[in-house]
């Protein structure tokens, strides 16, 4: 019997897939730490700040919505926080990293650093533990808010979500921005860029609206997305893709340009090893894959309205997203050129399957508990249902 004529419940759905390649990745990544820690810590960091940045970036994407009364983006709204939701999964990846600490920051255990204060082990994991608190805190509550309205969260925002908003995005800003600051350049403690946090943020919110598309593109052509996700939406979500897109390389110039009329040594230090020889090429691909060709593209009328397009686009950023933080990770371990290892694989494979099959399984949980009774006006909180439909 071949495989298109199994019956549909034998075959393995796409989160039993994910879920199937984050265990492996995640079982491999175990091994690694036992036969070489130093790589493996620094492959998950890659793989971990990528897909958190990811994350959080849904999660402004979605506050950021609420106070500019985007209704276009209603009915992408619940895959984006669906997105958001594996923040609670991404604190728990972040354990990984504790036991490594000292292998990847030279900080860790250093007699005088320069910046104990602020730079040691103990201020470091309460930073952290605040950030993931924020984090999910308002990642559930907009998400539970949202689902009580309605089971796919595609009805305008009420005003407590829209508060709550208000509030958030500068915590949300701050945490994002000390976090890049202590998990990514600290790894380098004598440099100091302020436009940092900038950049990581520019590449997460690009990151996530990709995710977003290809999303929606899955969701659509499996049917389960609701009529109004259409062309506008993809012109939307590809207009703000390029806006981010040439954002991204307008910080990473402007960070590069200051660095290098400086001439601080401790700057250039952290930027010699990323622009010679191996790690010089990753630069260069990146230049050509995260910021030419996806301009090339987007800045097409019908390749920001096709969902196909627009989905293979978003796929390839995911990938130069990940790139990316790789070129800013795994350079502080192999300063002299790039070092192939299958723990960079598993790490990428366990984080981002994990996370995948964690997305689907709150998707599907959160339609199935949270989807309100059909009888009319009890279908939402008190209080709610008329200001929802009135905004």
């Amino acid at each position: 019997m071949t495989a298109a004529a199994l019956p549909a419940l034998h075959r393995p759905g796409p989160r039993a897939v994910a879920l199937a390649i984050g265990l492996a990745g995640l079982v491999l990544t175990g091994v690694g730490i036992i036969i070489d820690p130093r790589q493996a810590y620094a492959s998950w960091l890659a793989a971990f700040a990528a897909g958190l940045s990811v994350a959080l970036g849904a999660l402004i994407l979605v506050a950021a919505t609420h106070l500019t009364g985007a209704r276009w983006f209603d009915p992408l709204r619940g895959l984006a926080l669906d997105i958001a939701a594996t923040l609670p999964l991404f604190a728990l990846f972040f354990l990984v990293l504790v036991p490594g600490m000292a292998r990847l920051y030279p900080w860790v255990g250093a007699p005088w650093p320069a910046n104990r204060t602020y730079l040691n082990p103990p201020f470091f994991l309460a930073r952290a533990a605040i950030y993931f608190a924020v984090w999910i805190a308002v990642a559930f509550l907009l998400r539970r808010w949202a689902l009580l309205r309605s089971p796919e969260a595609a009805r305008p925002p009420a005003g407590r979500e829209r508060a709550l908003a208000a509030a958030s995005l500068p915590a949300l800003g701050f945490t994002g921005t000390f976090a890049a600051f202590d998990w990514l350049m600290s790894l380098a403690p004598a440099w100091v860029s302020t436009v940092f946090g900038v950049y990581w943020f520019a590449g997460g919110f690009l990151g996530a609206l990709a995710a977003v598309a290809v999303a929606g593109f899955a969701a659509s052509s499996a049917g389960t997305a609701r009529a109004r996700i259409g062309p506008d939406q993809a012109y939307a979500l590809g207009a703000l893709m390029i806006t981010f897109v040439i954002f991204w390389g307008y910080i990473a110039y402007c960070q590069y340009l200051i660095v290098w009329i400086a001439d601080v040594p401790a700057e250039v230090a952290w930027y010699l090893p990323r622009v010679r020889g191996g790690w010089g090429t990753v630069a260069l691909v990146l230049l050509v894959g995260h910021l030419a060709l996806p301009f090339l593209v987007l800045v097409f009328h019908a390749a920001k309205t096709s969902w196909t397009v627009l989905a293979l686009v978003a796929a390839w950023l995911l990938v130069m997203h990940y790139l990316d933080t790789y070129w800013i990770v795994l350079p502080q371990l192999h300063p002299r050129g790039i070092v192939a290892h299958w723990l960079d694989l598993s790490a990428l494979a366990g984080v981002a399957g994990t996370a995948a099959a964690w997305a689907m399984w709150v998707r599907e949980r959160g339609r199935f508990r949270m989807r309100p009774p059909a009888h009319g006006a009890a279908a939402a909180p008190r209080g709610e249902s008329r200001g929802a439909a009135g905004a």
